[in-house]
């Protein structure tokens, strides 16, 4: 989308905040592209792409309890075959020339051509698909290139499903940024 605002001129200039939830992922990277895919295909079940307990913290996910344990591990390998078979085929995928430079292109304009207007990144620690620290790299090289930038790390969300884990949070944090965006200023 931002490409074709772009080509569109004076849109850009336009646009009042960008909100970005569990995102960016700027590098062709296949392991992110497998973890996306299998979630999606399966339908967001797979214990992969769920945050783990961690430091003595339950995550979001409420436990199957319902599940036996032989079918967990199965159901755990089912997953993981899934997974490997899919980034496999992306570490070839995102090799091919016209796919690379296709991704390249994208990636080009999201990092160096970003409206001039504040952006909203929310994100997790917890999310196992777009790493937290690809979104914070990317967030600093938005400061770096003179962007105004917030974040919201909800530190236990799976990919998203911030706003299902954390409604409060997730809506005031954009009615702030919102708010922010769209203050009109006195003459």
């Amino acid at each position: 989308m931002l490409e074709n605002f772009i080509k569109m001129g004076d849109l850009c200039n336009k646009i009042k905040g960008c909100i970005v939830d569990s995102a960016p992922e700027p590098e062709p990277n296949p392991k992110v592209w497998a973890l996306g895919f299998s979630a999606a295909l399966l339908n967001k079940r797979s214990r992969l792409t769920h945050p783990t307990y961690e430091d003595g913290e339950e995550n979001s996910e409420k436990k199957d309890t319902n599940e036996k344990p032989t079918e967990q591990i199965q159901t755990l390998n089912a997953d993981a075959a899934l997974l490997a078979v899919l980034e496999k085929f992306f570490s070839v995928v995102l090799k091919l020339p016209h796919v690379n430079q296709r991704l390249s292109e994208v990636t080009s304009v999201l990092s160096k051509n970003q409206p001039p207007c504040p952006q909203l990144y929310i994100y997790s620690t917890a999310d196992r698909i777009i790493p937290a620290e690809s979104v914070e790299s990317f967030m600093e090289e938005q400061k770096k290139a003179g962007k105004k930038v917030k974040a919201c790390n909800l530190k236990s969300s799976p990919h998203v499903d911030h706003f299902r884990s954390f409604p409060d949070i997730y809506s005031k944090q954009l009615h702030s940024f919102l708010e922010e965006c769209t203050q009109i200023l006195p003459h």
